[in-house]
C-alpha cells in the first residue's frame, strides 16, 4: 500500500529498517532461516524501498538521520519563535518614529511576505522545516497586524480576533500539513468559542479562562472531530485533534476540581470540587481504557498522567493537614507502586484480549 503522507512513509521506512536489523540478530536467525538468495532478494527490495521513500518523501532511513531530524525540528521551531520575538521587539523600538500610513503599509505587507516565503519554502523542500519556521512567522505577523491596527485606530478588543487568528493558522496547517500550526489553531478556536459563550452570558469575553466548563465541553468536541472529519492529505492530523482536545478537557476539569468557585453549577464550591474530582478520576480512567483498546498511545499516557494527578490532589486534600508529612509521602509512594502494578496488569490483559481477537 502506497503511503499517503510523509508520516506514513516514515513509519513504513522505520518498519523496514527495524526488520532488516532484526534479521541480523541470532535470535531471529534461529527462528527464521533464509537462504543466501532470499537474503539477497530481501536486501535488494529493502534498499530499493527505502531509496524510493527517501526520494519521494525525504524520510529518514537510519537512526542517525532520525535524531538529526528531531534536532532540525526543534531548531526550526526555536528559530521561528526567535524571529517572532525579533519582529515584536523591533516594532516596539522603532514603531513610534513611523507615520501612520507607513505603519499600516508595513502591517499589511509583513504577513503577506512571510506567507509568500512559506509557499516558496514548501515548494523547495519536502521536510517543511523552513516552511514551518516561516509559517510561524506568518502567524505572528498576522497577530501583530490585527493587534497593532486596533491600537492605531482605537478599535475595541473583541473575541473575534481569536477567530481570525485561529482560521489563519488552520489554513496554514491544512495547506502545508503542519501539526504545530494545527495545534495553535485548535487552541485559538477553542478559546474563541469559550470567549464567545462567556460574553453571551454577560461576562467579559477575556474572562473565559475563569469559567473552565466551556473549555471542557469544547475540548471534548475537538477530541471527537476525527470521528466525523477525515484528512486524506494529512493522515497525521487526528492524533493532534485527540491530544489537544484531551489536554484541554482534563486541564479544565482539574481547574474546577481545585477551584469550584469557577463553576456555572448552582452548588457550593466544595461540592463542585468533590464532584469534579470524581468526574476527573472516572474520565481519566475511561481515557486509559480507550487509549489502550484503540492503540492511541498519546491518549493512554494522558489519561494515566491525569488519573494519578487527580488521585494525588484528592489525597492531598484528605490527609495533608492532619498527617505527618513523612507518613503522607510514604503512603503516596506505596500508592504509586500499587498504581504501577495495576497499570501493568491492565496492559497485559488488554494485550491478551488483542491477541485473542487477532487469532479469532
Amino acid at each position: 500500500m502506497k503511503p499517503a503522507s510523509r508520516s506514513e512513509a516514515q513509519a513504513k521506512a522505520d518498519r523496514i529498517r527495524v526488520f532488516s536489523d532484526e534479521l541480523q540478530t541470532p535470535e531471529l536467525a534461529s527462528v527464521l532461516s533464509l537462504t543466501p538468495e532470499q537474503h539477497a532478494r530481501f536486501d535488494a527490495w529493502s534498499g530499493d524501498a527505502l531509496r524510493s521513500l527517501a526520494a519521494q518523501f525525504d524520510v529518514d532511513t537510519t537512526s542517525a538521520q532520525k535524531q538529526m531530524s528531531w534536532g532540525m525540528r526543534i531548531a526550526s521551531t526555536l528559530g521561528g519563535l526567535a524571529i517572532c520575538a525579533a519582529i515584536v521587539l523591533f516594532f516596539t523600538s522603532y514603531w513610534g518614529y513611523l507615520e501612520t500610513p507607513v505603519q499600516v503599509l508595513i502591517l499589511m505587507l509583513l504577513p503577506l511576505l512571510a506567507l509568500a516565503g512559506t509557499e516558496y519554502a514548501a515548494r523547495r523542500e519536502r521536510t517543511l522545516y523552513f516552511a514551518g519556521l516561516l509559517a510561524l512567522v506568518s502567524l505572528a505577523a498576522f497577530v501583530l497586524n490585527l493587534h497593532t491596527v486596533g491600537s492605531i485606530f482605537n478599535i475595541a478588543s473583541t473575541e473575534n480576533a481569536l477567530l481570525a487568528w485561529g482560521v489563519f493558522a488552520l489554513l496554514l496547517a491544512c495547506r502545508y500539513g503542519l501539526r504545530l500550526m494545527l495545534t495553535i489553531s485548535l487552541l485559538l478556536l477553542i478559546s474563541y468559542t469559550a470567549a464567545t459563550l462567556t460574553a453571551r452570558l454577560g461576562y467579559q469575553w477575556f474572562d473565559f479562562g475563569e469559567r473552565p466548563e466551556a473549555l471542557a465541553v469544547f475540548g471534548l468536541m475537538v477530541f471527537a472531530v476525527p470521528f466525523a472529519l477525515h484528512h486524506p492529505r494529512n493522515a497525521d492530523f487526528p492524533p493532534v485533534y485527540r491530544l489537544v482536545g484531551a489536554l484541554t478537557f482534563f486541564f479544565a476539569v482539574l481547574s474546577l476540581a481545585e477551584w469550584g468557585l469557577q463553576s456555572y453549577l448552582p452548588l457550593e464550591p466544595k461540592t463542585v470540587e468533590r464532584l469534579y474530582e470524581m468526574f476527573g478520576l472516572a474520565s481519566s480512567a475511561a481515557a486509559i481504557w480507550l487509549g489502550i483498546t484503540r492503540q492511541w498511545n498519546g491518549i493512554a499516557n494522558t489519561g494515566s498522567a491525569f488519573f494519578v494527578l487527580f488521585l494525588f490532589c484528592r489525597l492531598y486534600h484528605w490527609w495533608w493537614d492532619w498527617m505527618p508529612q513523612y507518613l503522607f509521602f510514604a503512603i503516596i509512594g506505596m500508592i504509586a507502586i500499587g498504581l504501577v502494578m495495576v497499570f501493568k496488569r491492565l496492559r497485559t490483559a488488554m494485550e491478551r484480549a488483542m491477541e485473542g481477537r487477532l487469532e479469532a
